[in-house]
């Protein structure tokens, strides 16, 4: 197999896995916060009000995870990893 087609799929390998990382956080973000809703809740008896407040705060928190790693993703793709900021992996 020649190199370039070997740096090729090693490429795009490593971008579906980060692409999967990223995809994995953000369900995670949402289940995380749902959670503690739900937990809130019945500590303190307000059936419906901190699973929505939590399930929104943890499908915001994924919605920024997506799109510091798609800024990170596409500067590394221009100029190498952006100053500061590790690239994806």
């Amino acid at each position: 197999m020649p190199a370039d087609r070997r740096n090729s799929t090693a490429s795009t390998i490593r971008s579906l896995g980060a692409l999967g990382a990223v995809g994995f956080a953000f369900v995670l973000a949402v289940v995380i916060g749902f959670f503690i809703g739900v937990g809130l809740d019945r500590l303190t008896g307000l059936s419906p009000l901190f699973t929505i407040l939590c399930f929104f705060l943890g499908l915001a928190a994924g919605i920024v995870n997506v799109v510091r790693a798609a800024s990170s993703y596409s500067e590394q793709g221009k100029d190498g990893p952006a100053p500061g900021r590790p690239g994806p992996r």
